[in-house]
């Protein structure tokens, strides 16, 4: 009689990438959580509301120097529809758009003609920082007396700003690109605008995206501070207009609605970075 011997099977070993149960993925802390941070931010935003107006009412600031929530809440109402703010809204609008257009496609393109080619960056290279130490503020006055209290002035004194920033921007966009991928792409035989295109902006793209969100509000500041100093019309007119005849509240109202022009740029340029970046995400 034949006894059948049992032979013992080894035990399963587990799948590659296979470490036993998953354990559940760490919830936040509660201080970490979005509904926090936005809950902190509404809190901070309210408490200074409140003491800036329970300052002003008991007078332990002067209101007429210092204003109060509540009236510059009815200043915006008021001065917000008018047809001079409107008339000063264009104003600035338009020449912070040309000035904006005009300072960013030059500036993208000197960057990355310094960026592409040493001997070019070695010529006109450093002068670049030299003249953007410049203090533009200074430049106003010159600029009108050049182009007089036109939009001009104004579209110069901030391309002035929108320029350097952008060249250095771009420049340094494109000396960030890997450099084995660079010489990869000229072994290839990538060259010339096909490199530009193909291997350099992909690269530097998010980079300059950067320097576009914030060289709108140089634009911006450039615009209004020419304004200040010498214009027909703007929004920095009616700071100086409204500041000299002590009407605070009015001038904390110009001063929120650009805030909040460059908060709504500034989100557009984040949507906009988002639907044509898409592909670093794949």
């Amino acid at each position: 009689m034949t006894t059948a011997t049992e032979t013992a099977r080894p035990a399963p070993t587990p799948a590659s990438g296979d470490n036993g149960p998953r354990k559940p993925a760490k919830r936040p802390e509660f201080w970490q959580t979005r509904a926090f941070v936005n809950t902190a931010r509404v809190l901070i935003c309210v408490v200074f509301l409140v003491l800036w107006e329970t300052a002003s009412r008991r007078e332990w600031v002067d209101p007429t120097l210092f204003g109060q929530p509540t009236g510059v809440w009815t200043a915006m109402v008021e001065y917000l529809p008018s047809e001079r703010s409107l008339a000063s809204l264009e104003a600035t609008g338009a020449a912070v758009g040309v000035s904006f257009v005009i300072g960013s496609v030059s500036g993208t393109l000197a960057g990355l003609l310094l960026g592409l080619s040493p001997t070019l960056n070695s010529i006109f290279g450093p002068f670049l920082a030299p003249i953007n130490s410049v203090p533009r503020i200074a430049l106003a006055p010159l600029f009108i007396a050049w182009f007089g209290l036109t939009m001009t002035s104004k579209v110069v004194l901030a391309v002035s700003i929108v320029f350097f920033i952008l060249a250095e921007n771009a420049r340094s966009a494109v000396w960030s690109v890997d450099s084995d991928l660079m010489t990869m792409s000229r072994v290839v035989g990538v060259k010339g605008f096909a490199l530009l295109w193909k291997v350099v902006l992909p690269s530097a793209v998010p980079t300059m995206f950067a320097g576009l969100r914030l060289t709108f509000t140089y634009a911006l500041l450039g615009v209004v501070a020419s304004e200040m100093v010498a214009a027909t019309g703007g929004l920095g007119q009616d700071i100086v207009l409204y500041s000299s005849s002590y009407q605070i509240n009015t001038v904390f109202a110009i001063l929120v609605e650009l805030m909040v022009i460059a908060m709504i740029v500034n989100w557009l340029f984040n949507m906009a970075e988002r639907r044509l970046l898409v592909w670093q995400n794949t």
